[in-house]
């Protein structure tokens, strides 16, 4: 799967279980509707481009092997519940692997402008620093322009814990950028 698919796929309305399609999902466009999302937020989880991949893969998999388990009632909240679970089971098999992680950059130092860069790279190393739940929500919040219940909602947690990791995280990095930490 190129990037390039998931990073400009156009939103488009699947058809759930409880749809028109005679109680059958339309994976494809189950796709095209949420895996830039999808993939965003396990590269934000992960910080290695390859294991975001291979984790929207085989939540797709998991989507498409999934027969007899009954109705999906959200579709969306489903699928990123999905990914928080691959990607933290990516994470266990990096820690047993012991491999390095990436770190991910946030910023497009190119696009840039050069008397921010300084700051931008801080940024990325802060980021870098947070736990991956955290980050998971900074970029729901950021990067997607979430509600925190429609975080909550996602990633089948209380609305206030979703709430609590972004003042954490943002607490966080203001202390690691004004210390020069990071």
């Amino acid at each position: 799967m190129g990037t390039s698919r998931v990073l400009t796929a156009e939103p488009a309305r699947p058809r759930e279980e409880a749809g028109g399609n005679g109680g059958r999902l339309d994976l494809g466009a189950a796709y095209d509707a949420h895996a830039g999302a999808l993939y965003r937020y396990l590269l934000t989880l992960l910080a290695n481009r390859e294991e975001a991949e291979d984790a929207l893969h085989e939540v797709m998999l998991g989507l498409l092997r999934r027969r007899g388990g009954g109705q999906i009632r959200d579709l969306r909240a489903y699928l990123f519940q999905a990914a928080r679970r691959q990607a933290f089971q990516a994470m266990r098999r990096r820690r047993r692997d012991q491999e390095a992680s990436a770190v991910l950059s946030w910023v497009d130092l190119e696009a840039c402008d050069p008397a921010d860069r300084d700051l931008a790279i801080d940024l990325d190393r802060a980021l870098a620093e947070l736990p991956a739940e955290q980050r998971g929500v900074i970029a729901l919040k950021l990067g997607e322009d979430l509600t925190f219940r429609e975080i909550a909602a996602l990633l089948d947690l209380p609305a206030n814990t979703a709430a609590s990791r972004y003042r954490l995280a943002l607490a966080r990095l203001r202390r690691l950028l004004e210390s020069g930490e990071s």
